[in-house]
């Protein structure tokens, strides 16, 4: 079964619809960013709904004042790992899709330089973290040591926001 998998991941339509799925997600994120209303009205777990498809970033600074922080933190950190881990599973699949440019060059030496720290370390930072999550679906890093750096980055980035937000108000 496990070989079966492999062979249709490996193949150049499924690539396509990796791809694809990951345009749409993009595109989406785009119109919940916009009224992201209907999901808040579920609590956390409407703010995990959230980013699935948007940046929880936008989030914080106003319900940081309202919900419990290390809540808030956690339901968005884990909706925006799981929204990066198209990005890994696009990169994972990507062979056809990713040309290697000195870019992704530059990128990938950093991925393998420093590992899981270049990943937690980056993942605090407000950078396009689906690039670096598509060199390290590239590079093949297992998915586990992909997710759990990048869910505590963004766990520790929530908490300093939403720390910084309450200390200024």
């Amino acid at each position: 079964m496990k070989e079966h998998l492999g062979r249709i991941a490996g193949t150049k339509n499924f690539k396509k619809v990796i791809l694809a799925l990951g345009i749409a997600f993009s595109i989406l994120s785009v119109f919940i960013v916009v009224k992201p209303e209907p999901f808040l009205k579920f609590g956390y777990l409407g703010v995990f709904a959230f980013n699935l498809f948007g940046p929880g970033t936008l989030l914080i600074p106003t319900l940081s004042q309202t919900m419990i922080l290390p809540l808030l933190a956690f339901a968005t950190a884990l909706g925006m790992a799981i929204n990066d881990s198209v990005s890994w599973l696009v990169g994972s699949r990507g062979d056809v899709i990713i040309p290697r440019t000195a870019r992704i060059q530059k990128v990938e030496i950093i991925v393998r330089k420093y590992g899981v720290f270049g990943l937690f370390f980056t993942s605090l930072l407000p950078l396009p973290y689906d690039f670096i999550g598509l060199i390290a679906g590239y590079l093949k890093l297992p998915y586990r040591l992909f997710l759990i750096p990048t869910f505590l980055g963004r766990f520790a980035r929530m908490m300093l926001l939403g720390l910084g937000t309450k200390m200024l108000l």
